[in-house]
């Protein structure tokens, strides 16, 4: 067999596994900012309930807000926002909502809202959630 075939062949599989490592962790890091972001939310939720305001807790990382006056329609049903969270290392790809009864929908600033809930994965390959 011809040595450059060898060389070819096993450059072309390294960058594959580089390309999927990156794919799978650019998944994760969506996941961890989904969770994070229903964890923030849950947090400002218990703070508003016990308070009557939102708290951010001074974190650059992220900005929680009321936002009673959003409404979102996902198939036939129409949800009302209620917190919204924007995180830095999702920034730009779009924000999470809850609403009263703690339903998360994440409002993609490209696609349509989607709701996201217990079972939700993120796509394998970017961009979206």
């Amino acid at each position: 067999m011809n040595p450059r075939w060898i060389i070819t062949f096993v450059l072309i599989l390294i960058a594959g596994i580089l390309i999927m490592d990156n794919l799978h962790e650019a998944q994760l890091m969506r996941r961890v900012s989904i969770s994070e972001g229903k964890a923030f939310l849950k947090m400002a939720y218990n703070d508003y309930l016990g308070h009557g305001y939102v708290t951010n807790y001074g974190n650059s990382n992220y900005q929680i807000w009321l936002m009673t006056n959003e409404f979102v329609t996902i198939g036939a049903t129409q949800y009302q926002c209620f917190l919204e969270v924007r995180l830095d290392k999702i920034y730009g790809a779009g924000a999470l909502a809850m609403t009263t009864n703690q339903t998360f929908i994440w409002l993609d600033s490209k696609r349509p809202p989607k709701i996201i809930d217990r079972n939700y994965s993120p796509t394998f390959f970017p961009p979206g959630f």
